[in-house]
C-alpha cells in the first residue's frame, strides 16, 4: 500500500507504511512477551495459566493485549464446551510466523543480558 505523498516510501518502490500498524500492536506492554508465550506453548494456554507464567501482568493489561492481538489476527481464542466453559489462546498462522521473527530479537536482547 502506498502513502498518496509517498513520505514513508524509499527511493526503490518499498514503503514502510505498512509496518507502523504492527509495531503500534507489538510495542505495547506484554505484546511481546504475549506472542512468545503463546509461540513457545502449541497447544495454547488458558487465561489464568498465562497470566501466571507472565509475572506482573494484571488481568485487565492482559485481557486488553490479548483482545487486540486478536483483532489484528495474530491471537485466537477459542472456546470449548465444558462446565465451565474453556477457553483456549494460541497464535493464529500470522502470529506464528511474527513469532518466529521475533525470536532472533528476543535472543539479541538476553545475550545482552
Amino acid at each position: 500500500m502506498k502513502n498518496e505523498d509517498n513520505s514513508c516510501c524509499e527511493e526503490d518502490g518499498s514503503c514502510l507504511c505498512p509496518v507502523e500498524g504492527i509495531i503500534d500492536v507489538i510495542s505495547k506492554k506484554w505484546a511481546i512477551c504475549i506472542i512468545s508465550h503463546l509461540g513457545s506453548k502449541k497447544e495454547g494456554y488458558r487465561f489464568n495459566e498465562l497470566q501466571r507464567s507472565l509475572e506482573g501482568v494484571s488481568p485487565k493489561s492482559l485481557s486488553d493485549r490479548l483482545k487486540e492481538l486478536e483483532s489484528e489476527e495474530l491471537v485466537n481464542r477459542e472456546v470449548k464446551e465444558a462446565a465451565p466453559p474453556k477457553v483456549i489462546y494460541t497464535l493464529t498462522e500470522d502470529g506464528r510466523e511474527l513469532y518466529g521473527r521475533l525470536q532472533p530479537l528476543v535472543r539479541w536482547v538476553n545475550q545482552r543480558g
